[in-house]
């Protein structure tokens, strides 16, 4: 593996705009690593978006809103590619489906991440990672600053919310944050408030109804001088477990269940993951063999999902266990 650093990671996306690449993430993309996925593609030549298994409710809808086609994102990964970029992810364990195809490939792969450093044995990775910026959306910002691409208004508007979301709108934000959203919301001629409600869809009254309902029936309990919220959901589990944490809980876990799967989601209040070294994104990973399933995401945010429904309570009861001790 081979370590850069900003400038010539510029270098490198600037020289490689006409290889035939692959865009992609980790597993169960959150709208920071879509909405970079999507303006880099706008950048190169002859670039495709793929998924090894699928992006979030939330970024899909922001996306439609925006203009752009969800539908173009493929679960086939081109093996015959030339380049990989894997975004806000900088492993390959948390890449689901990928993981052995991203181990097996020979072309060049380039990470452009902004988590804790990972350290990758293959010859062919070449690796941006710096915990100085909040979100991938924003080093991808930076990049396409370098070149002489335009952004149009609605992509300026996806990077936007990639950055908004991944700073836990701006609780977690850099000063340059601050200087990069200002700039985009000109390029977007949009107010942040227009933004907020861009990112933020006013669901129906009776899915609103639902989610009330799911939050007054959760399990709410004090442990270790955390105020931890869990429960099943009637259709989304992620938004109940956000709502839960915007009400005031530290740490949320809500799931779904459906007909042959079961899907958490799992939330902490920052900066809990730094002053507790709670990180969720690896603890779903570790737990998802529970349900014959896979799971990731970040330190405060992150999901797992598999078939394996009545591996439900050992999921739930070890989760716990793992937030308290820490």
């Amino acid at each position: 593996m081979r370590e850069i650093d900003l400038a010539s990671l510029n270098e490198m996306v600037k020289s490689s705009r006409n290889k035939r690449t692959i865009l992609t993430f980790h597993s169960i993309a959150d709208t920071d690593a879509v909405s970079s996925a999507f303006a880099l593609k706008g950048f190169f030549k002859n670039a495709s978006i793929a998924t090894p298994d699928f992006i979030t409710g939330n970024s899909k809808r922001i996306l439609e809103k925006l203009e752009f086609d969800p539908g173009i994102i493929t679960t086939k990964f081109d093996d015959s590619a030339e380049l990989v970029i894997l975004l806000d992810v900088n492993n390959f364990e948390d890449c689901g489906a990928f993981k052995s195809k991203l181990e097996s490939f020979k072309g060049t792969i380039l990470i452009i991440d902004h988590h804790t450093p990972n350290e990758i044995k293959n010859n062919n990775v070449t690796m941006f990672n710096d915990e100085s910026f909040n979100s991938a959306a924003s080093i991808v910002y930076k990049v396409l600053k370098s070149t002489d691409f335009v952004l149009d208004k609605n992509t300026a508007n996806l990077l936007t919310t990639g950055i908004i979301s991944d700073s836990a709108e701006l609780r977690n934000a850099f000063p340059e944050t601050f200087i990069q959203i200002g700039e985009l919301l000109e390029r977007s001629e949009i107010d942040y408030q227009s933004m907020l409600l861009e990112m933020h869809h006013i669901a129906s009254p009776h899915s609103r109804e639902e989610f009330i309902r799911d939050l007054f029936k959760c399990k709410v309990s004090i442990v270790e001088n955390l105020l931890i919220l869990s429960g099943s959901t009637q259709i989304h589990a992620n938004k109940t477990a956000d709502d839960a944490i915007r009400i005031g809980a530290d740490a949320a876990l809500f799931y779904t269940v459906k007909e042959n799967e079961i899907s958490f989601s799992g939330r902490l209040r920052p900066p809990l993951d730094k002053t507790r070294g709670i990180n969720l994104g690896k603890i779903m990973k570790s737990l998802a063999p529970l349900i014959n399933g896979q799971g990731g995401g970040h330190p405060c945010a992150a999901g797992a999902y598999g078939p394996k429904i009545q591996g439900k309570e050992e999921f739930i009861d070890t989760f716990m266990a793992r937030i308290t001790n820490k």
